[in-house]
């Protein structure tokens, strides 16, 4: 996998050090070990690489990420952890209303000793209050009305959304961006334009 790793980010011109290269492996072994116990992702082998790993890196670089992230309906950690590393970003809340998923990324936490990887074991609606973020990511969860409505409640208006699809689904006040050798879409939205 580690091969593999290092040739999907060379494909699309991802850069990394080699310390963050060898935490993303890390990640991948624990995706695939967890995996095997319970449905965590139906991708596997390069392509699992590539959409869950290698694609969030370069989506993380083409925005220019840096500070906090929140990711959204974290189940598997991608693209929360990839960006977080590949972005070397400040701080990743991994929010997952799962328990079994919630474990697992705990444990993804544990074994990258990286207490700046926070699991918050909640549904978005349900949360009480939000913790301080520049971006919030979504993929496999659609923008639907009670989606948007907890963002507003929970995130200052000037809070960028990074809602990553497949398929190309416009929504008012979005740029968005392909990713290469991909169907997967990147929608970039500002709060206060939903």
């Amino acid at each position: 996998m580690t091969s593999a790793l290092g040739q999907e980010l060379a494909r699309l011109g991802v850069s990394l050090s080699p310390e963050i290269e060898s935490k993303l492996s890390i990640y991948l072994k624990e995706l695939e070990h967890w995996n095997r116990r319970m449905n965590l992702t139906s991708l596997v082998g390069r392509l699992l690489v590539k959409r869950l790993v290698v694609d969030p890196c370069w989506i993380g670089q083409q925005l220019q990420m840096s500070g906090t992230i929140v990711d959204l309906g974290s189940g598997n950690g991608s693209p929360g952890i990839p960006l977080y590393l590949g972005c070397k970003l400040e701080r990743a809340h991994l929010v997952e209303a799962r328990l079994k998923r919630s474990a697992f990324l705990r444990h993804v936490a544990s074994c990258l000793r990286d207490e700046n990887i926070v699991v918050h074991r909640f549904r978005l609606e349900d949360m009480p209050a939000a913790p301080a973020a520049n971006w919030i990511t979504l993929q496999g969860v659609k923008p639907v009305p009670s989606v948007i409505h907890a963002l507003r409640r929970l995130f200052p208006s000037t809070t960028r959304v990074v809602w990553i699809t497949s398929g190309d689904f416009p929504l008012p006040g979005s740029s968005g961006i392909f990713v290469p050798e991909s169907n997967t879409v990147v929608r970039l939205i500002q709060l206060d334009q939903f």
